[in-house]
């Protein structure tokens, strides 16, 4: 049984240091529409442009 309350304790310490990262964080801060490199718009995908450009044999 105290185990079960040990998991609901991490659980909930887990959900609030989640809850005040979200809210502390800025909106576009885990995902960049525009390659960082080249500046073309990319959506959150990575770049076809800077990708081709580090292929193997190139």
């Amino acid at each position: 049984m105290v185990i079960i309350y040990i998991a609901i304790a991490v659980g909930i310490l887990v959900a609030i240091i989640l809850f005040f990262k979200i809210f502390k964080s800025s909106p576009g801060e885990y995902m960049s529409l525009t390659c960082k490199k080249c500046g073309l718009k990319t959506n959150g995908l990575k770049c076809p442009i800077c990708e081709r450009d580090k292929s193997f044999g190139r």
